[in-house]
């Protein structure tokens, strides 16, 4: 079962799955060149990963084998990312998109090396399919290996003013939030009301809660909605 964008590959063409390589996340370490021999360890920064679907068209008739991998490359939709879904996560997906088509040989309709490449940008973790919400000043806990996905969301009546969100020593200062429904993307380092950016009521001096896992309690009024992520 392999799901890209809610719809199975094997209902497109009668596909044979040869293979599925999930590719680690690009790991780059930043240093800094001492004056002399040797460098200082700054950072470890992350890539993205590719996650390549190797597979058989067993088709002898030419003409219908070509309908079939035009349908195939269609089913991918190399232009826009969507959700992938892959028989060994259960209830866990990659968000990609299509980065490389199959190369079919004209003559040789046996062959078992076609190949499509997915590749992660925004998000390379292995991300859950569920999005759990849980209550500000109420602890609770977040699993999975890697920072997870974090909004906190609240629907506004009224203008409000002064108004904090924190956790673990971070804490964010809006000095104002206009009426509307507020989405605060931990993540992304984002707030809006309706869609329209209120950083500029952001404070300087704050600083975005940083998305983590184990046990949170995050102070304020609104919702917390997130996914647990896995390496």
């Amino acid at each position: 079962m392999i799901i890209f964008n809610g719809v199975d590959l094997e209902d497109v063409a009668p596909v044979k799955i040869d293979d599925i390589r999930v590719n680690p996340i690009q790991i780059t370490p930043v240093a800094r060149q001492r004056v002399g021999f040797g460098q200082d360890y700054v950072r470890m920064t992350g890539g993205n990963r590719t996650i390549t679907i190797t597979f058989a068209l067993l088709e002898q008739d030419r003409d219908e084998r070509t309908r079939l991998l035009e349908a195939i490359k269609e089913w991918a939709k190399p232009y826009e990312e969507h959700a992938l879904t892959l028989p060994m996560y259960e209830k866990r997906h990659f968000d990609c998109i299509c980065t490389g088509y199959p190369e079919p040989s004209y003559r040789q309709w046996w062959e078992a090396k076609l190949r499509l490449v997915f590749t992660t940008f925004d998000n390379p973790y292995l991300t859950s399919d569920d999005e759990i919400r849980a209550n500000c000043n109420v602890p609770f806990s977040i699993g999975g290996t890697a920072p997870p996905l974090i909004q906190i969301t609240r629907r506004l009546t009224s203008k409000v003013s002064n108004q904090t969100y924190a956790f673990n020593g971070q804490s964010m200062f809006f000095s104002q939030i206009p009426a509307g429904n507020l989405t605060i993307d931990l993540n992304k380092q984002t707030a809006s009301v309706g869609g329209t950016s209120i950083m500029r009521y952001f404070s300087p001096t704050s600083k975005f809660i940083e998305p983590v896992t184990g046990n949170i309690n995050i102070s304020g009024n609104g919702t917390i909605i997130y996914r647990e992520r896995w390496v």
